[in-house]
C-alpha cells in the first residue's frame, strides 16, 4: 500500500498495491497542489517523500515539485520538494 495525505482535512489515506501504476497519486497530488493554490491561497507547497520510495518522488516530480534538500525527519531521510503559485 502507498500512503498519501487529504489536503483538504489532512486525513492520510492508502492505494492498495493492485491499483499502483494508474496516476491516481498523480490525480490526487494534482488536485491537492489546485485546492491549495486555488481555494486556501497558499504561496507555496511542500512535500516530504521518503528517500527510499521512488514511485513518491515521481509524482512530486510529475506535479512540478523540485527538491530542495534532504533532511533527516521520523528517524529516515526525506526529500523536501516544493512548488511555488
Amino acid at each position: 500500500m502507498a500512503i498519501y495525505w487529504d489536503c483538504r482535512n489532512g486525513d492520510w489515506y492508502l492505494f492498495v498495491r493492485r491499483v499502483w501504476g494508474n496516476g491516481y497519486a498523480t490525480e490526487a497530488a494534482l488536485a491537492c497542489k489546485k485546492y491549495g493554490f486555488e481555494q486556501m491561497n497558499l504561496s507555496k507547497l511542500v512535500s516530504l517523500p521518503d528517500i527510499n520510495i521512488v514511485p513518491s518522488t515521481k509524482v512530486a516530480k510529475r506535479i512540478g515539485m523540485k527538491v530542495e534538500k534532504i533532511i533527516n525527519k521520523w528517524g529516515k531521510g526525506v526529500y523536501v520538494y516544493s512548488v511555488a503559485k
